[in-house]
């Protein structure tokens, strides 16, 4: 008899890894195929910024992957002199994610944490050593025919929908027929990692360096290890960059072998690539499966991480008949519009950096130069490129008010719950939440919580640490330590919050509120409880 899973998810690197663990949390029976035996030991992806590390902690792994990572400083882009054109200062500092800027990290530790996570859920199994070699779906699911590498054996599972965390080379993606669209940036770089043998002095600051001769990239990382981003010239074999003495040669004026060692040196392409689609069917394509972006913002892994966010509780909206299928369209809507501001963003970076030619680089370097602020927030306009993450622009968002925050990331706090010192977020729950500030008892009114109970949100009324009182009988209390959260109600209303954290909308008035919950409806495509659409 055939195997049944609610979701089969194809690859098990991190973005496949926080895909279990979301759909896990939500109680799905699910089945990871990867063809790897074991965590590769060798780091890829080296970056994440705050709102990732805001999916960890929804998903109950931030303390665990924290021993992984280091609270980045900063960037710098240099020019050839070392001379600072412009940069990004993270400080020691909390953002508006209620994390840090960045983290950078070692990722094979990264990912023993998150898949030790996923070992939490009984009901996701993971079969490690299973390519997926065939991917079919009718209308009653998907069918994914795999193989037991060791073994030879093949068998068929099926699903109710398949999650392609399949990587560049993505099988789903083939499957599905769906091709992705190339936004022209194709450049070749030696990537080489290394693990510190000694206490070497090296910069704290992720640098750019803007060198024509050679454009460079350094990564200060987590714990010892160090990476560092060479471009190819025109005229250089890759496999002959790879070789020993090469590598070392552009390491030189760096480290020596006595302060490191050399655990990977490849050539990389890097790429700005998005599918047309993310979705064919039951067919889902996740992070490299559905785009692929240089490196210079490092966020390729976050945008993939973000892809599972959105997606896992859309679909439980679906099966649990809270929202008809259209809603899992708006997967697509939100992420590709997202995804192609960042790629934009790093595009830009990379042409800033690959500049070769010395008469325009000279003139790019007398511009940046001439500027009186070159060193920015990474939550603020940074003028030359800005490396803000945008909101979203489109999908399962209200229509209602003028200046609406929809869209808009929630801001997470350092909040008190009877006392106790927590993240915002863990007071929130898992679903929705409508979040009101201390003035807005008449907004989140009995017939307002009435109007939103058919997604069981959580009500929470954020107060000052002094203050007393409650908006609502069924309304949870927490006392804003820090003040940003109440700021924030204070200028956009009461807020209703998404399970990835977006805000779906705000709202100073009751009526607006409830007309949200009726719009909220109609775009959910929801049931009422006798099970007639509303």
């Amino acid at each position: 008899m055939t195997d049944r899973y609610d979701v089969i998810i194809a690859g098990y690197g991190p973005v496949g890894q926080v895909a279990a663990n979301l759909l896990g949390q939500r109680g799905f029976r699910v089945a990871v195929f990867e063809a790897a035996t074991r965590i590769c030991d060798l780091p890829r992806a080296a970056h994440f910024d705050g709102e990732i590390m805001r999916v960890f902690q929804y998903i109950g792994l931030a303390e665990a992957v924290l021993p992984a990572c280091a609270a980045i400083r900063g960037m710098k882009f240099l020019n050839a002199e070392r001379e600072l054109l412009f940069g990004f200062e993270a400080a020691d500092r909390r953002t508006n994610t209620g994390w840090y800027a960045g983290y950078m990290f070692y990722q094979p530790d990264l990912e023993a944490a998150l898949q030790h996570g996923a070992q939490r859920f009984a009901e996701v199994h993971v079969f490690p050593g299973h390519e997926v070699l065939d991917i079919k779906q009718d209308d009653g699911g998907v069918e994914a025919r795999v193989r037991n590498l060791a073994s030879g054996d093949e068998r068929s599972v099926r699903g109710d929908w398949l999650w392609g965390c399949d990587g560049a080379r993505s099988a789903t993606r083939r499957a599905a027929a769906i091709d992705l669209e190339d936004l022209v940036f194709d450049q070749p770089w030696l990537v080489i990692d290394t693990m510190l043998k000694r206490e070497t002095p090296l910069p704290d600051f992720a640098l750019q360096i803007c060198d024509p001769a050679r454009p460079t990239t350094f990564i200060p990382s987590a714990g010892k290890h160090r990476r560092w981003e060479f471009m190819l010239m025109p005229g250089e074999d890759p496999a002959e960059m790879e070789l020993h003495e090469n590598v070392w040669r552009l390491l030189s004026d760096w480290v020596c072998p006595e302060d490191t060692e050399v655990v990977r040196a490849v050539v990389y392409s890097f790429h700005a690539l998005i599918a047309h689609s993310y979705r064919s069917g039951r067919l889902f394509i996740l992070g490299d499966a559905a785009h692929q972006m240089p490196p210079f913002l490092g966020q390729g892994m976050c945008a993939g991480i973000r892809d599972a966010a959105n997606l896992a509780w859309k679909l439980d909206l679906v099966r649990h008949g809270l929202a008809g299928n259209p809603l899992l369209d708006t997967y697509y809507d939100e992420r590709a519009a997202h995804v192609r501001t960042i790629i934009g963003r790093a595009v830009q970076a990379g042409r800033l950096i690959q500049t070769t030619d010395p008469t325009v680089a000279e003139a790019r370097d007398r511009m940046f130069l001439a500027g009186a602020e070159r060193m920015h927030s990474p939550d603020a306009p940074g003028g030359e490129l800005d490396i803000r993450m945008p909101g979203l622009t489109g999908g399962l968002l209200s229509r209602t008010g003028v200046g609406s925050a929809a869209g808009d990331i929630f801001p997470q706090t350092l909040v008190e719950r009877d006392g106790r010192p927590l993240r915002l977020d863990d007071a929130l729950g898992e679903g929705f939440a409508i979040i009101a500030g201390p003035d807005d008892a008449r907004v989140l009114s009995e017939a307002a919580q009435e109007a939103w109970a058919f997604l069981s949100p959580s009500f929470v009324h954020v107060q000052p640490p002094t203050a007393g009182g409650r908006p609502g009988e069924n309304a949870l209390t927490v006392r804003d330590r820090e003040g940003f959260v109440l700021d924030w109600l204070r200028a956009n209303g009461v807020a209703v919050v998404r399970p990835d954290r977006y805000v779906y909308g705000a709202a100073h008035k009751a009526d607006d509120l409830i007309a949200m919950a009726a719009a909220m409806r109609k775009q959910l495509g929801a049931r009422s409880r006798s099970g007639v659409p509303s």
